[in-house]
């Protein structure tokens, strides 16, 4: 068998819980469903022509979509020449980091952080540090990776705070990476307004896909915006790689961007109304109030000596509720666990009636408890 160099052969925490579960403590999400029950019959049909390759920037009508789009929730002026199509974020983040890295730069990203972030970055040469330990080298960052509203603690940027961050990397010859992913899941306040001359500058690109706000992960596209000449750069970049993104997924995509914007938000509120009220009665976590944005709570476990792993081990296989330890994160720690209120409130009510029975000690548990019932 080949060797390799990096672990990156060994399955993430993520799918390791999922397959444990054997894939019953998937998220339950229904965001997919409640949009497509409202999508014309005409949406759902797939019309292609598969004799050509795909536009390997992205379909133009798509492209045209999502500048839309990114219009109608920052206030920006821009087109399809602005937007590149991608095979989700990943594969966005990916793209940035091969056009722009090499082996040995630095990046700077925003902690705690999604995991894949400093594994994609790390796997091509790159050395990955937290975004405030920055100043403390006189070695600048080549790439600066920002998430708003961030995974996993749900934090939103506040007003003015990316024209900062632009002003900082520009001043080094940075490229600054925003991952906005759950930009149309901000519960508790407005979406930070942005300026159209951070992007066309060309020291700023933002990332983003339909898996989240749309609860369509299976549909995978992605999309990078930023100045029509870097884009220009990374669709050469793209067509190298993987010729062009699928036309079926990018139909689905563009079938889900007819949608208005923020229409889940209604349905997450109630749902984070919810987790909250339930974890009031829940003496296994710290109070904390809830973040802007996204789909997760950041608990803190009460008792300083209980790891997060192992009570996040004893949830799935005691009681069929998966969670995700701090460990989990890039820069996270054992004592937080991340919660998802994501899941229909049926789930939710469920996987909180078993949390409260996993709080008491393990011999009062009894078998019908092992039963797996979905993500809390």
């Amino acid at each position: 068998m080949i060797s390799t160099c990096r672990p990156w052969h060994e399955l993430s925490l993520i799918e390791r819980q999922a397959r444990a579960a054997q894939h019953g403590g998937q998220p339950t999400w229904d965001l997919s469903e409640a949009l497509l029950r409202g999508l014309p019959t005409s949406t759902g049909r797939v019309e292609f022509s598969a004799e050509a390759y795909p536009d390997p920037q992205g379909e133009r009508e798509l492209r045209r979509r999502i500048a839309a789009r990114e219009n109608a929730k920052y206030g920006l002026s821009l087109n399809e020449d602005h937007i590149v199509v991608t095979h989700g974020a990943t594969e966005a983040l990916f793209l940035l980091a091969h056009t722009f890295l090499d082996p040995g730069d630095r990046v700077a990203v925003q902690a705690p952080s999604f995991l894949f972030y400093r594994e994609i970055l790390e796997n091509l040469g790159a050395g990955v540090v937290p975004l405030n330990a920055e100043s403390d080298s006189a070695r600048p960052a080549r790439m600066r990776l920002l998430h708003s509203p961030s995974n996993p603690d749900g934090l939103v940027l506040a007003e003015g705070a990316l024209s900062l961050h632009a002003e900082a990397a520009g001043a080094d010859g940075a490229l600054l990476v925003l991952d906005q992913v759950y930009d149309e899941l901000i519960v508790g306040g407005a979406r930070p307004r942005e300026d159209q001359t951070l992007l066309d500058g060309g020291h700023v690109v933002k990332v983003n896909s339909v898996s989240k706000a749309f609860g369509c992960p299976g549909v995978r596209v992605g999309w990078i915006t930023t100045a029509p000449a870097v884009a220009e750069v990374l669709t050469g970049v793209a067509e190298r790689l993987r010729m062009g993104p699928s036309l079926v997924a990018q139909q689905a995509a563009a079938g889900l961007l007819e949608q208005p914007v923020d229409r889940n938000l209604p349905l997450l509120a109630e749902r984070r109304a919810i987790a909250v009220e339930a974890l009031s009665t829940l003496d296994v976590f710290e109070a904390a109030e809830p973040p802007a944005g996204g789909l997760f709570l950041w608990l803190k476990l009460a008792d300083p000596n209980a790891g997060a792993q192992q009570f996040c081990d004893r949830a799935l296989a005691e009681a069929g509720v998966r969670l995700m330890p701090g460990l989990g994160f890039w820069q996270g720690t054992d004592d937080r666990v991340r919660l998802s209120f994501g899941a229909v409130p049926e789930y939710l009510g469920a996987a909180f009636d078993r949390l409260r029975r996993l709080t008491v000690p393990p011999r009062r548990y009894g078998a019908g408890l092992t039963t797996a019932c979905g993500s809390a």
